[in-house]
């Protein structure tokens, strides 16, 4: 075989390698229920636009577990990546309804910079999401339509069942997900203790949304005797304290309580504050 091919195959093997071991690092954090697991919300997106391919890089090269990322479905079925209900707020130029659009016509838009110029990144599909991220990190799909059908194929086409997970508030799309994926891993969220006994018995989820309502050491217990890893949001007031005062115990007064798994604007933070609190 030729040298220089036989160079590019070993390094393919390697960088296969390397990025497998770095999600088995996240396993055990995940399967671990004392571990804290960090997401990074709509990737990471403080340099570079949200949901976008080049944030989830970002997101990978801090070391964040879980990429949370936002799924609609074009006119024609085809899922991308977009948080809102249209491309006004992300877009330079584009305006109107996602849904509206057709894949050819969303792959035609430029998303803003942080400061509003345009960048040179686009509405990416789920497809290509998926492949940056598989064998790398977990995936949250946040999901913005209730359209499915038109997921599933893509993430077991990809042999990815065990790396991405559905969160969804409607259980109803979440139940259309199990009966389409009986393997799918599912995050309902959640509103009260009396939610959480409702899940398990409807989904028996691995991991549960709960909100800081109802953040109390009762839910905890009720979440531990499920054996539910759950989730909370450092977003908003938390974050904006945290970025004028990186304090790692402000940071750790949040997850204090038995929740570990913190969805967060600030990364690169909440990463070293995850290898403190699971060196303890």
């Amino acid at each position: 075989m030729n040298s220089r091919i036989s160079f590019v195959l070993l390094f393919f093997v390697l960088l296969s390698q390397g990025a497998q071991a770095q999600l088995s690092e996240i396993k055990v954090r995940m399967d671990h229920p004392d571990s804290l697991v960090i997401a990074s919300h709509r990737a990471a997106h403080a340099v570079y636009p949200e949901n976008s391919l080049a944030a989830i890089r970002e997101a990978i090269r801090l070391g964040v577990d879980i990429i949370e990322i936002d799924v609609k479905v074009s006119s024609d079925g085809v899922p991308v990546l977009l948080h809102d209900a249209t491309v006004n707020r992300t877009a330079v130029s584009a305006r109107g309804p996602l849904e509206t659009m057709t894949a050819e016509q969303i792959k035609k838009v430029k998303l803003k910079n942080t400061d509003g110029t345009q960048s040179d990144q686009y509405i990416p599909t789920l497809r290509e999401a998926l492949e940056l991220a598989k064998g790398k990190v977990y995936v949250d799909l946040d999901l913005k339509t209730e359209k499915v059908q038109y997921l599933v194929p893509i993430i077991q086409e990809l042999d990815m069942a065990d790396q991405v997970f559905f969160f969804d508030s409607d259980w109803d799309v979440l139940d259309h997900v199990r009966s389409l994926m009986p393997e799918a891993q599912l995050m309902p969220r959640t509103y009260s203790v009396e939610d959480i006994y409702a899940v398990e018995k409807r989904f028996a989820p691995a991991m549960v949304h709960i909100d800081p309502s109802f953040y109390t050491s009762k839910t905890m217990k009720v979440c531990r005797k499920f054996e539910m890893k759950t989730w909370i949001n450092s977003l908003g007031d938390l974050d904006r304290k945290l970025n004028s005062t990186p304090d790692p115990k402000l940071a750790l007064d949040l997850v204090a309580p038995g929740a570990r798994m913190v969805q967060t604007d600030l990364v690169d933070f909440w990463v070293e504050v995850r290898s403190t609190a699971n060196s303890r």
